[in-house]
């Protein structure tokens, strides 16, 4: 018991002074849905737009990860696919990918389009899995 006790102190204190938790990860990035559809004309199509913006140099998302995006539209928007991977990104070799994502609007009044986001963020010396949730409103008419 002692010897598992020694090894998880060891391991502990071999950890790199950069080693960051979920918290710190998340203050190196930013969400942007710039370019996002507003507005859009009752039947009318329009796009919602995910990137994830560093906001320190060497910070990327990491490519191994198995990224994944969920698009949950409300009732009045129609989206063609609801699961986004980053070979469904403007560019997918792109360290930082970008998603325009295409919605139609169905029905008028206030919309909204969550996407829930699974990803890691990473630097040279830690990653860290992330999990976000962005919701962009969209007026139809």
């Amino acid at each position: 018991m002692m010897r598992i006790a020694l090894a998880v102190l060891a391991a502990a204190l071999a950890l790199p002074a950069t080693a960051v938790d979920g918290a710190c990860a998340a203050s190196t990035y930013k969400v942007v849905t710039d370019g996002s559809s507003r507005s859009l004309e009752l039947g009318k199509k329009g796009k919602v737009v995910v990137d994830v913006v560093p906001l320190e140099k060497g910070i990327h998302v990491n490519r191994e990860f198995p990224l994944k995006y969920k698009v949950e539209p409300s009732a009045g928007l129609k989206v063609d696919k609801v699961e986004w991977k980053r070979t469904d990104a403007v560019d997918p070799a792109a360290e930082n990918p970008r998603f325009e994502i295409p919605v139609t609007a169905a029905a008028k009044g206030p919309q909204q389009v969550a996407v829930l986001m699974r990803f890691a963020i990473c630097s040279d010396a830690w990653c860290v899995p992330q999990t976000r949730t962005v919701t962009i409103p969209i007026e139809v008419k």
